[in-house]
């Protein structure tokens, strides 16, 4: 069987879709993979990693130019279609998966579609007018559709896997004190970023903080308990191996990874974009009762006597336990099942 996996425009579009490939390994060692992602360098260097073929799609924007980049972007998917063949199509969406599931839909090629977050971005409510099965994230996203149905979001196999002690290795810590992980997610958060920079003595004095910052964005200076990075990939296992709490954005495939690992969490959502889903996303994790939303403008007044709270023993394992439960641990594997049931229809 013969897959394309199309979607991009963050790691949250293309993060999901490498963990259903490795669940379709599992299930299907035959089974040929061809990633269509936006043209983007974060799409083409995270799908590297995965040593499987990719090919870039020009990324429509919203600009004088965008009818013309879309006729492009169709054009270049049908043509990787043609030559590629695929017996399914499944989507993570982004805007660059539009052009791709309509040159699919056009030939009569099966579409699978995912939508991760709590609430249905544009892209995705096009391509779910199309699309053979629709599968969900988020129960919140349901709305009475035989096509629908409500998988989880699907999270790489690795990420669990994380050796403590490896952790402790990458970071310098001393293993000693609880950790505090900031997350700005996959494009960076400024606003975040000076929050941090600001109260970090302060934090320093109860954790050792772990700042994935986002690319081409500043953490603070180097000081002792402080490991700051712009993005990790494979380190990524063993950073959350060591990490007690942590502070992020609200994207369904960072909320779930922390889940995942049963890290509780503080969530401030990036309102008024794509739908606002980042708050759909903060809402429908926080009913698990191991997250906490704060508001970006409360983060200043209200992160440390939060974080204190968080890592009381009891209060802690409570949370953990809460925000392991958010997301079914098998999302990727019903996914790839649904998949291959749609691609033999």
């Amino acid at each position: 069987m013969k897959i394309l996996f199309a979607g991009g425009g963050s790691v949250g579009h293309i993060a999901p879709s490498v963990a259903v490939w490795q669940a379709m390994k599992q299930l299907d060692a035959s089974t040929e993979p061809l990633f269509l992602c936006s043209d983007r360098m974060e799409d083409l260097n995270y799908i590297a990693k995965e040593r499987v073929p990719v090919r870039a799609v020009a990324l429509p924007k919203r600009n004088l130019w965008m009818p013309m980049l879309l006729v492009q972007a169709y054009r270049q998917a049908a043509l990787s279609i043609r030559l590629f063949k695929p017996d399914v199509v499944f989507s993570k969406g982004g805007a660059v998966s539009v052009p791709i599931c309509l040159a699919a839909w056009w030939k009569k090629i099966p579409i699978v579609l995912h939508e991760s977050d709590a609430r249905m971005g544009i892209a995705n409510r096009m391509i779910a007018k199309i699309a053979d099965t629709v599968c969900l994230g988020f129960d919140e996203t349901m709305i009475v559709d035989p096509r629908m149905q409500v998988t989880g979001n699907p999270v790489r196999a690795g990420v669990t896997k994380g050796v403590k002690e490896e952790g402790l290795r990458i970071t310098g810590f001393s293993g000693d004190r609880p950790v505090l992980m900031v997350i700005g997610g996959s494009q960076g958060a400024t606003a975040i970023n000076d929050v941090v920079r600001t109260l970090l003595p302060k934090l320093l004095e109860t954790f050792d903080v772990i700042h994935l910052t986002g690319p081409g964005k500043n953490g603070a200076p180097k000081t002792a308990g402080y490991f700051a990075k712009e993005f990790a990939y494979e380190e990524l296992p063993h950073l959350y191996a060591v990490t007690s709490v942590a502070l992020s954005r609200a994207g369904a495939g960072g909320i779930c990874e922390l889940a995942a690992n049963g890290i509780p969490t503080i969530l401030t959502p990036l309102r008024g974009v794509a739908n606002d889903h980042q708050q759909a996303n903060a809402l429908a994790a926080a009913r698990s009762e191991g997250c906490i939303v704060l508001p970006q403008e409360k983060l200043s007044a209200e992160l440390l006597p939060t974080l204190q709270n968080m890592i009381e023993p009891g209060r802690h394992v409570l949370l953990s336990e809460r925000i392991s439960g958010l997301n079914p641990p098998n999302a990727a594997q019903r996914i790839a099942e649904i998949i291959r049931s749609t691609a033999k229809k």
